[in-house]
């Protein structure tokens, strides 16, 4: 659902506060997200059929005092949500995984993903929707599923890539009103809002890192519909943690420069 990322043997945590971006490094590799809605709502699946069956996989578990009287819609919603980002990524859950939701003493909302300890933790507080919780809950499912996929090799993925597919795996629950990330983003460029795909937000702000996560989500988009899920999956291995790291070449071969202009192409002739 940050960062100067080097997820090698090292963690990013990003913590949001208002429009500040705090950084520090942990331990433990893990990937995250610490995310400022831009919307003031995050809309629910509609008309979307994903069932709500139980998923063995997930251990849910919520401090206490949390969403007391929405326990139980809170949970088949995570299990939804789950449902629904697995289809979308296109494979399971390897083994159980925990989803804590905590308490957050400042009201933010956020989220991380401990893909080693297989952990995935939000960040809310009762005053924050439940659906708003369970977005940022779709995006760190697709860390963990990216985990399961692609092996260690994702601790050290291109930003563009592995924010890019993460938030593009949590599908309708960013999107808002909109059919696709082709369509929110070319909103966003005829808003004025745009940026080099290969730009790190490390410091610079909420609502640049906002933007580049649908940017990057975008550009994923782009290259499965454009190129194909396989190249995508053998590109997302070659990163080396920062955005544009990938070697595009080797499996596009092309140039994520050449890449950018292509996607940008495809955006402003999308329907």
């Amino acid at each position: 659902m940050n960062h100067l990322i080097s997820l090698n043997r090292i963690a990013i945590l990003a913590l949001v506060a208002c429009v500040a971006l705090f950084l520090f490094a942990q331990p433990q590799p893990l990937v995250l997200s610490r995310w400022s809605p831009v919307s003031p709502s995050v809309p629910t699946i509609g008309a979307v059929a994903v069932p709500v069956a139980d998923v063995s996989p997930l251990n849910i578990v919520v401090n206490d005092g949390l969403y007391i009287d929405e326990r139980d819609r809170l949970d088949q919603d995570a299990r939804r949500a789950y449902a629904y980002v697995a289809a979308r990524f296109g494979s399971e859950l390897m083994s159980p995984l925990t989803v804590a939701f905590i308490q957050d003493a400042g009201c933010a909302l956020s989220g991380i993903a401990y893909t080693d300890i297989r952990r995935v933790q939000v960040f809310t507080c009762n005053a924050i929707g439940r659906e708003r919780a369970i977005a940022i809950l779709a995006h760190e499912y697709v860390h963990q599923l990216q985990q399961d996929r692609y092996g260690s090799r994702h601790l050290s993925a291109d930003l563009i890539l592995s924010e890019g597919m993460a938030t593009w795996g949590a599908g309708v629950y960013w999107l808002g009103e909109y059919p696709d990330f082709c369509r929110y983003v070319r909103a966003q460029r005829t808003n004025g809002i745009s940026h080099p795909l290969a730009t790190h937000y490390a410091g610079r702000g909420v609502a640049l890192m906002n933007a580049l996560y649908y940017q990057w989500a975008s550009f994923v988009e782009f290259l499965i519909d454009r190129y194909g899920r396989e190249r995508l999956d053998a590109v997302y291995v070659t990163g080396a943690g920062t955005p544009g790291s990938a070697d595009y070449r080797a499996v596009y071969g092309k140039d994520l420069a050449t890449l950018e202009q292509e996607w940008i192409a495809w955006l402003e002739a999308a329907p």
